[in-house]
């Protein structure tokens, strides 16, 4: 996996950290996150974790730097908590979200956990936040998800109206959770099946998504709604040819029409995993790219990676390593 934390050549959209702040990360041990602490330990922070499990996320304490990192068992849904997190905090960044067929448990995480934790790192008197979001956020989205990610921007601009907004496209990088899904597919099965062949995604790095972060949590970005993606703009069909050439495997790509992948969903949602869901489903009908105007990586100064410089290293691995990658 490539970890370049060091503080050299920053000047790519990335803040110098002139002098070390603390920085509450809610999710700090989830696949952005453990990118994002790692640049923050880097840049001398001190990097406040918060999450449901922190004997998990130990391993964050050993990425090299000046700065250190706190671990405090926190939920979204816990005011006394966020309390401990937010407390003398500079800056406040939210990572928390789901994906699940549970609707209610994913507003609670969602819309309610968000609201929460924007209002008490309010209270607290954190100066610089963060709200992860995603590119495709909107109370008008067909999928339950994506609703529930426009009403989490909402209520956080209700709270905290100068809080930045991130919606990435999907994010890449060697524990993703989308090419190795795909690429374990395909070494699984003689066929790849492709959802919404025609749908347009512009998956983005998960190192730049952590760039742009660090970048928007430096003084000067309040009130900014981002959209970031990478500089590759595929099909879903030219993007599973791409899995199984980065993957070395030859498969038959087989589209799948959306009555057939709704009857699919209905059966795998409610499995272990929740390999395919009616929601992911939905969504996969609409485009995931970066508006035109929106404000990107390029006006952040940060030049995007390109897929293939990175995807292939990661998808060459047998199958036990797909899944475990796939599963973190």
């Amino acid at each position: 996996m490539r970890r370049n934390f060091s503080v050299d050549g920053m000047s790519n959209g990335e803040g110098t950290g002139r002098s070390p702040r603390v920085v509450a990360v809610l999710g700090g041990g989830g696949f952005v996150g453990r990118e994002l602490v790692g640049r923050l330990v880097a840049l001398g922070h001190v990097v406040r974790v918060g999450s449901r499990n922190p004997e998990d996320d130990q391993g964050l304490a050993r990425f090299p730097g000046d700065g250190r990192v706190e671990f405090i068992k926190a939920s979204v849904n816990d005011a006394a908590a966020l309390e401990r997190v937010f407390a003398g905090a500079d800056v406040g960044i939210n990572l928390v979200s789901i994906m699940s067929p549970d609707v209610q448990a994913m507003h609670r995480v969602n819309v309610e956990g968000a609201r929460l934790a924007a209002l008490v790192a309010r209270r607290e008197g954190v100066g610089q936040y963060l709200h992860m979001s995603a590119i495709g956020a909107s109370l008008a989205s067909p999928g339950n998800y994506g609703r529930s990610k426009g009403a989490a921007e909402h209520v956080v601009r209700e709270v905290f109206p100068e809080a930045v907004l991130l919606r990435p496209s999907v994010i890449f990088g060697p524990q993703d959770s989308f090419f190795n899904m795909f690429a374990l597919i395909a070494k699984l099965s003689p066929v790849l099946p492709v959802f919404a062949p025609k749908t347009l995604f512009q998956p983005v790095y998960v190192g730049d998504v952590a760039r742009a972060i660090v970048t928007l949590t430096e003084p000067g970005h309040e009130g900014l709604t981002v959209e970031v993606g990478g500089p590759d703009v595929l099909s879903m069909k030219d993007l599973m040819a791409f899995v199984l050439e980065a993957s070395g495997r030859h498969r038959i790509l087989v589209s799948v029409p959306g009555w057939v992948a709704k009857l699919e969903a209905d059966v795998l949602e409610a499995l272990p995993g929740h390999l395919l869901t009616r929601d992911q489903v939905a969504m996969m009908g609409v485009d995931n790219v970066v508006q035109q105007g929106a404000v990107d990586l390029q006006a952040l100064g940060i030049r995007p990676a390109a897929m293939r410089s990175i995807v292939p290293d990661y998808l060459k691995g047998s199958v036990c390593e797909s899944w475990r990658r796939f599963r973190k």
